[in-house]
C-alpha cells in the first residue's frame, strides 16, 4: 500500500478520513499542533508535531510519500493562503504530484450568474465570506501551478451517518443541493484518490435538496 501525508487529521473531516486510509492498510503520516491530538495507536500512523503554516514542518510531514490530502479549516488568520504556496513548492521538491484537498461548495461556479463564484452569488446564504476567500485562494493557487489536484466542494457538513444518495457533479452544481454528512466527504476524498478521479477539477458534493 501507499504511504501518503493528511493534513486536518484531527479534524471533523480529516479524523474518519484517517481511519478509512489506516483501514485501507495505507501508511499515513499526519501534521498536529498538539500533542493532544487524540489519534489512535497504529502501527502504519507517524504523528509530526507542527504548525501547517510552517514551510518546514509541512517538508516533514509530506516527506517519502506520494500524495497529500488536505482538511485543513480556515479562520481568521487565513491558514489556507499561507500553507497552500509552501505546500506546493515542498511537493514540487519532492516530486509528489497528486493532492486531494477539501474545500467548500463556495468556490464552484455558480450556475446562473456566470463569472461568479457560488459564495459571490444569490446561492450562497453565507453572512461571512472570510473563510470562501481563503479557500478561493487556494484554489486559485493550486490551479496556477503544477500539481494534480482534486478539490472537493461540499456544501453544508453535517455530523449525521452516511447517506446513499449523494450528488456529485464537476465545476457548479445544476440541482437543488442539501447538507452532506462529513462521513460521506471523508469516503469520496478516499475514493477521489484510490480510483484516480477528478484530475485538476473542483468537484461538488451535497446531498439532494
Amino acid at each position: 500500500m501507499a504511504k501518503v501525508s493528511l493534513l486536518g487529521a484531527t479534524g471533523r473531516t480529516g479524523r474518519p478520513l484517517l481511519d478509512l486510509l489506516l483501514e485501507k492498510g495505507h501508511e499515513v503520516r499526519v501534521l498536529v499542533r498538539s500533542e493532544k491530538h487524540g489519534l489512535p495507536d497504529h502501527p502504519h500512523l507517524t504523528v509530526i508535531k507542527g504548525d501547517a503554516t510552517d514551510a518546514d514542518n509541512l517538508e516533514r510531514v509530506i516527506e517519502g510519500t506520494t500524495a497529500v490530502f488536505s482538511c485543513l479549516g480556515t479562520d481568521q488568520k487565513q491558514i489556507l493562503s499561507v500553507a497552500v504556496p509552501n505546500l506546493i513548492i515542498k511537493m514540487k521538491e519532492q516530486q509528489i504530484e497528486r493532492i486531494v484537498f477539501v474545500g467548500t461548495a463556495g468556490i464552484l461556479d455558480a450556475s446562473e450568474e456566470p463569472g461568479k463564484y457560488r459564495f459571490q452569488s444569490s446561492e450562497s446564504r453565507r453572512r461571512s465570506t472570510i473563510a470562501a476567500e481563503d479557500h478561493l485562494k487556494a484554489y486559485l493557487t493550486l490551479k496556477d501551478a503544477d500539481v494534480d489536484y482534486t478539490i472537493i466542494c461540499p456544501t453544508q457538513l453535517v455530523e449525521e451517518d452516511a447517506i446513499e444518495d449523494v450528488l456529485i457533479e464537476s465545476n457548479r452544481f445544476t440541482h437543488e443541493t442539501g447538507p452532506i454528512p462529513r462521513i460521506n466527504v471523508a469516503r469520496f476524498a478516499y475514493e477521489v484518490y484510490d480510483e484516480g478521479l477528478f484530475h485538476r477539477e473542483r468537484v461538488g458534493i451535497a446531498s439532494r435538496g
